[in-house]
């Protein structure tokens, strides 16, 4: 008749209808008695809860956090700033200019005027790179004739 009662407090167990008594029912059940075959994977489960019940958590334990986790965080705050940054400097005001102004000075004028400057501050970049590349081209012919000696 205990086994009867202990599938039907199972079935109520997996629609999850049984209460606290209950269930604490069914884990003495599968801690002190034999369990039949059928049922061993109960048994795991109910033996797996009852030994979680027992433990504690320890505050002394402290958390260890990867460097990772505060680079990825320090990147992601970097790049939201610059976003906003970018937004405020974008969707500020023009200042209005007055007739006399507009016909001295052309949007093409502005574009052209703009995009030397770019061109100017790319090329800036790129002779700083070459820089580095002058002190290879030399060690490269101190190499070479060191090769050549031997």
């Amino acid at each position: 008749m205990e086994l009867n009662r202990i599938e039907g407090l199972l079935s109520r167990y997996e629609e999850g209808e049984t209460t606290l008594a209950e269930e604490k029912e069914l884990r003495e059940y599968f801690i002190t008695e034999e369990i039949p075959d059928h049922l061993e994977t109960y048994a795991l489960l109910f033996k797996f809860q009852s030994q979680q019940i027992k433990t504690t958590f320890k505050e002394s334990e402290p958390l260890k956090l990867e460097g990772k986790n505060y680079r990825f965080a320090w990147t992601s705050i970097a790049a939201v700033i610059i976003v906003a940054l970018g937004l405020f400097y974008f969707n500020q005001p023009q200042p209005s200019l007055t007739t006399s102004e507009m016909s001295s000075v052309t949007e093409q004028e502005q574009a052209l005027e703009k995009t030397k400057q770019t061109l100017k501050m790319v090329s800036a970049m790129m002779n700083e790179g070459t820089a580095d590349l002058v002190y290879l081209q030399e060690f490269n012919k101190t190499k070479n004739q060191i090769i050549e000696l031997n």
